[in-house]
């Protein structure tokens, strides 16, 4: 089998030898630099480290040349990890990140130094993370060195996403959190006023849709839109002030997303590596990581429904109060 993924020849900036055929070489997830294992995790950070701010990108000093049969990976989540199964090969030069390859094909967790965090493994947290633990394995090497990361996925669903990744506390808190800030609108009568107004014109609309030229009754309803919000400005300030405050949150919600996902993960691997039902049992601790982690649909599901009739709730109350 040809491996073109080879080291040989090059050097590892810590120590200056160059790797061999034996060589267990971990690459740097930011500029692509390799290094030995044992020197990635003595030296606690990548030799070329001080270069990322200018965007270095390792590239080859020698060519690359045929190699032997790749070792067998040896990995101990090979049973539940299904990219454990995969023979040690090491990404092509130059790549921060492997592509996700499975049944054979390249093993992504050696693409990373062994650890996230001491106490941490990489391993650990990949069973931890289970689903697109690539993509957050980045992410988490990213902030370690001082980066700044994105989550689209919190940005657009919010506290929703936090409870998907089992973070029940903080997606609860998030929850109630959004709800509260759209419920205060609902207490100011001149917000209420306008969104009334605008309900009733609609209403009209549809109504008279069938009853009259459909452009003249569109024309009507943007008059009415038109004179509605002149009469309420207070509420048409509320409603811009409510989504500015929105679209903040939501920010907010995607630049911590990353940065608390990786401290739940490293938690929990560190909660259940110290528990007495783990120890000396490591089949048991590998499937208690595997089963604590990963992402729960049935919670969200729940969480949506919630958050849905507690809306639901306040609207009737405020309506029976004669406040809606």
């Amino acid at each position: 089998m040809m491996n073109n993924f080879r080291y040989t020849d090059e050097k590892c900036p810590v120590c200056g030898e160059a790797f061999t055929e034996s060589s267990e070489i971990v690459v740097c997830p930011l500029c692509g630099t390799p290094h030995h294992r044992e020197c990635y995790s003595k030296n606690g950070e990548c030799g070329n480290s001080e270069k990322h701010s200018e965007g270095f990108v390792w590239t080859p000093e020698a060519a690359p040349e045929e190699v032997p049969e790749p070792q067998t990976n040896e990995n101990p989540y090979a049973n539940a990890n299904p990219y454990a199964n995969a023979n040690s090969q090491m990404p092509p030069y130059g790549a921060p990140v492997p592509p996700q390859f499975v049944m054979g094909i390249p093993n992504p967790l050696n693409a990373y130094p062994p650890e996230i965090e001491d106490g941490v493994s990489t391993a650990d947290a990949a069973a931890v993370i289970k689903s697109r633990p690539e993509a957050y394995l980045r992410k988490f090497f990213l902030i370690k060195s001082g980066k700044r990361t994105f989550n689209f996925c919190a940005f657009l669903f919010g506290g929703y996403w936090f409870i998907y990744r089992k973070m029940y506390k903080l997606g609860a808190l998030f929850l109630a959190i959004t709800l509260a800030i759209s419920a205060i609108p609902l207490f100011i009568p001149q917000y209420v006023q306008l969104e009334n107004e605008i309900t009733a014109i609609t209403d009209e609309y549809e109504n008279s849709i069938t009853a009259e030229d459909p452009m003249e009754s569109l024309n009507k309803m943007y008059a009415k839109y038109g004179a509605a919000i002149k009469n309420h400005p207070v509420g048409v300030a509320v409603i811009a002030v409510q989504y500015a405050v929105d679209i903040a949150l939501s920010l907010y919600f995607g630049f911590i997303a990353d940065k608390k996902y990786k401290e739940h993960v490293e938690k929990k691997v560190r909660e259940i590596n110290s528990s007495e039902d783990t120890a000396g049992n490591e089949e048991f601790r590998k499937l208690r990581l595997f089963s604590e982690g990963g992402t729960t649909f049935g919670y969200t599901v729940l969480a949506i429904m919630a958050v849905n009739i507690v809306s639901y709730a306040l609207s009737s109350l405020l309506s029976m109060l004669n406040i809606l």
